[in-house]
């Protein structure tokens, strides 16, 4: 893949622009167009699509408060659940995953936000609450164009078109708490989202539910990605509540994990909850490192953040997700550093999910040391950007490495 040398200049082009702002100055992502020209996209459509919904929905941002949105349904019938479950395709190639999801035909039509039941809404709120694939037929408008999508923040969709009507051919599945939580009116969204999550109800049903207006006082439709960080951040912080109070992990801790193209390396640190991550795209760009690059970061202090963290987007809320749920199953407050890069094996964006997912299988790797310098090593041991770059950009690093170099001295100058 050549590169535009608008991003060649400018490094971090790619992180700023997400596939979509188009900064390089080229009318359509080159990394985008790069998929497409090897990835055969299905010309034959017609104005009917029959298959099994893995469920899958879309609620799109652009026009807020009116707003584009429709249920995915393949060209098959057979268990599509894979689909849209998103814990598994850390697994799978950029080749399977794109077919995959590039597979899913897309039946939009345009709607008030405010009013999630209003006319074929309602019909795509039944698909939202399943858990289990829905034999569905959509007539559409006209066949759907070669335009599917890619997303920094969403996954992978196929082509789209208007939608006229949908059809369920069996009944959509519900879950027990969904239906129960669904049908309180009087529960806030918040309190609705961390229910669901105790009841074992996913990341990403929780975020179909309030995407479609199910969740909440005031219910409306929320876009898909404006609901995946919601889910992320909302989860997060009711955990945080809990982590505080939890005794201090006694040693350091590093877990590392790679796929698709991103390494992911998180170091916990005997310490009250702080969280930082960095995310570096030296190796992608092939830029020489010698110590003294600007990386992507974003940063919380033990109270957490006020403001949106705006240099990383959905990636920090969904890496921290990761992080905290790791945390509660160790029974143990510290702070966490998630260093995360980027190299030529990612083709194309993928969505926040892949943050999500590679930083919780991080967290299943870690090994402990009684050493902060052994941990940093740990972690940084198979990444190509410099140590002093991830250094000098991070605030956790900083910190930490005075402390440790503060202990040293009092531990030297008042010998036992």
């Amino acid at each position: 893949m050549v590169l535009p040398q608008a991003v060649i200049d400018n490094p971090w082009m790619c992180a700023t622009c997400k596939g979509t702002r188009h900064l390089c100055g080229e009318r359509v992502c080159p990394l985008i167009a790069e998929v497409l020209h090897v990835q055969r996209i299905n010309r034959s459509l017609g104005q009917a699509v029959f298959g099994s919904s893995p469920p899958s929905l879309f609620v799109g941002e652009k026009g807020y408060p009116f707003v584009y949105t429709g249920p995915m349904v393949p060209t098959f019938r057979n268990d599509t659940s894979l689909y849209e479950d998103s814990s598994k395709w850390i697994d799978l190639d950029f080749s399977q995953l794109v077919s995959m999801r590039l597979s899913l035909i897309r039946g939009m039509f345009r709607i008030d936000s405010s009013k999630p039941t209003e006319g074929q809404a309602s019909l795509i709120q039944e698909l939202a609450m399943s858990s289990r694939p829905v034999d569905a037929e959509l007539k559409l408008v006209k066949p759907p164009g070669n335009t599917p999508s890619f997303s920094f923040y969403t996954a992978p969709m196929g082509p789209f078109a208007p939608l006229e009507r949908i059809v369920y051919i069996d009944n959509p599945r519900v879950p027990k708490p969904v239906e129960r939580i669904v049908g309180d009116a009087e529960l806030g969204a918040a309190e609705a989202m961390v229910e669901l999550w105790r009841c074992g109800i996913s990341d990403v049903h929780i975020n179909r539910l309030l995407s479609v207006g199910l969740l909440g006082r005031k219910r409306k439709l929320v876009p898909t990605k404006w609901g995946i960080t919601a889910v992320d951040d909302t989860l997060s912080k009711r955990a945080l509540n809990q982590i505080r109070d939890f005794p201090l992990l006694d040693r350091y801790a590093t877990g590392r994990f790679k796929a698709l193209g991103n390494t992911f390396s998180v170091i916990l640190i005997p310490s009250k909850w702080r969280f930082e991550m960095l995310e570096s795209w030296i190796p992608y760009l092939g830029i020489v490192d010698r110590g003294e690059s600007v990386i992507p970061c974003d940063y919380e202090g033990s109270t957490g953040r006020t403001r949106y963290a705006y240099s990383l987007g959905g990636a920090y809320y969904a890496a921290k997700l990761g992080v905290v749920e790791a945390l509660q199953r160790l029974g143990r407050q510290a702070a966490a550093l998630v260093l995360m890069e980027v190299d030529r094996g990612w083709i194309a964006p993928l969505g926040v999910w892949r943050i999500r997912e590679g930083v919780r299988r991080a967290m299943t790797t870690l090994k402990f040391s009684d050493s902060f310098e052994e941990s940093f090593n740990e972690a940084v041991k198979e990444m190509q950007t410099h140590r002093n770059s991830w250094i000098r950009n991070s605030a956790v690093l900083l910190e930490t490495l005075k402390s440790v170099k503060l202990e040293k001295f009092f531990d030297q100058s008042h010998p036992s």
